[in-house]
């Protein structure tokens, strides 16, 4: 009965995997690209999906966590990074935005590489709630969305994040000039987003 439990389980989660980045990719704009982002629990069902619904892969971006959790049992390496997969909604699709330019100016004048180093989010960026605990377990550094939406949206553009959290994604699309649509289903979340 386990088995077949943790089968159900398994199914259910690619199954809603499946299904919202199936809307994400109804409603992308045609020269639109996706952003996903894992660690090694999830990060190969997304890529799985992604390819199955035909978006096509243009870049797997490697997130080095400079100050990671360590593993305390000692049992497993410390969980030092995640990945970011970048795709257009379609091998065909023609045109995507990428500000190259914009990211090697933001890089020193080098081009902008495929590893990025940013801080886990602790200290006043760390949102926390009435009891002083983290408002939500997976809050993003603004600096890795800020990244991610200078290298593949415009001013003016509508940043879609169906996973809104404590809205990052929307603070970072704020301060760059973009608009954006945060859909989170914990209300908590909610109450810190701006």
């Amino acid at each position: 009965r386990k088995e077949s439990s943790a089968a159900s389980d398994v199914y259910k989660r690619q199954a809603f995997t499946r299904a919202w980045l199936a809307e994400c990719r109804r409603v992308l704009k045609p020269e639109g690209s996706i952003w996903v982002i894992g660690s090694y629990h999830n990060v190969f069902r997304l890529g799985s999906a992604i390819q199955d619904l035909g978006f096509w892969v243009l870049n797997d971006i490697i997130w080095r966590k400079s100050n990671p959790m360590p593993n305390f049992k000692g049992t497993r390496f410390t969980n030092a990074h995640e990945t970011l997969i970048w795709a257009a909604k379609s091998r065909d699709q023609k045109r995507y935005t990428f500000n190259y330019d914009a990211l090697k100016a933001f890089n020193e004048d080098t081009q902008m590489r495929s590893d990025w180093t940013f801080a886990l989010c602790t200290g006043e960026e760390r949102i926390k709630d009435a009891d002083g605990k983290k408002a939500h377990p997976t809050q993003k550094p603004e600096a890795l969305l800020h990244r991610v939406l200078l290298s593949a949206t415009r001013p003016g553009d509508v940043i879609l994040d169906p996973f809104f959290g404590t809205g990052t994604t929307g603070a970072a699309a704020k301060r760059l000039g973009r608009h954006y649509i945060g859909i989170e289903r914990d209300e908590t979340c909610l109450l810190y987003t701006s």
